[in-house]
């Protein structure tokens, strides 16, 4: 559902408070030469927890289209200041340090 997806905010079935962002430092990682479809209008999701915000996370070359009947794909960014290369689509973050 979502293709790219990093999410330290997760909360199943809505059973727990997001009062405590995780402690878990996400770093180093890659997102490379991704195509294909979505189900969910939210084809890129980084998430980052706010009391360890992610650190060197690349997105280079997404290609990535909604299958809904109406919208387009679109990229949520939270707590992250992410490399972007190549082709972003959908586009990319537009305020990436901030909470969305």
């Amino acid at each position: 559902m979502n293709p790219v997806l990093i999410d330290q905010e997760y909360c199943p079935s809505n059973q727990c408070t997001q009062e405590i962002p995780s402690s878990v430092k996400i770093s180093m990682v890659s997102f490379k030469n991704i195509r294909g479809t979505t189900s969910s209008q939210l084809a890129v999701k980084l998430v980052c927890s706010k009391s360890s915000p992610c650190d060197n996370v690349e997105v280079g070359d997404i290609d990535l289209a909604y299958s809904g009947k109406e919208g387009r794909a679109i990229t949520q960014c939270a707590n992250i200041k992410p490399v972007f290369s190549g082709k972003q689509n959908p586009p990319t973050c537009v305020n990436s340090a901030q909470s969305s």
